[in-house]
């Protein structure tokens, strides 16, 4: 079984990160059982997902097309 870390942030969302990947995992690429060894609570962090977009300065010269 491959180890993970679940973290939880403050906005409520999960995420597990592997730590080490099992033997089956390195040869196949196919994912097993998760086996989580450690747990992490992120209180001062909001997930990737709830993270306001920030962009650059120089973003609004850039010309893209309507929909992106």
């Amino acid at each position: 079984m491959c180890n993970y870390t679940q973290r939880e942030y403050q906005c409520g969302h999960f995420r597990w990160i592997a730590s080490k990947w099992c033997k089956d995992y390195t040869l196949t690429h196919k994912r097993c059982q998760p086996n989580v060894t450690h747990f992490e609570y992120r209180a001062e962090e909001v997930c990737g997902e709830c993270k306001p977009k920030t962009y650059p300065a120089w973003e609004s010269m850039i010309k893209r097309p309507k929909g992106e």
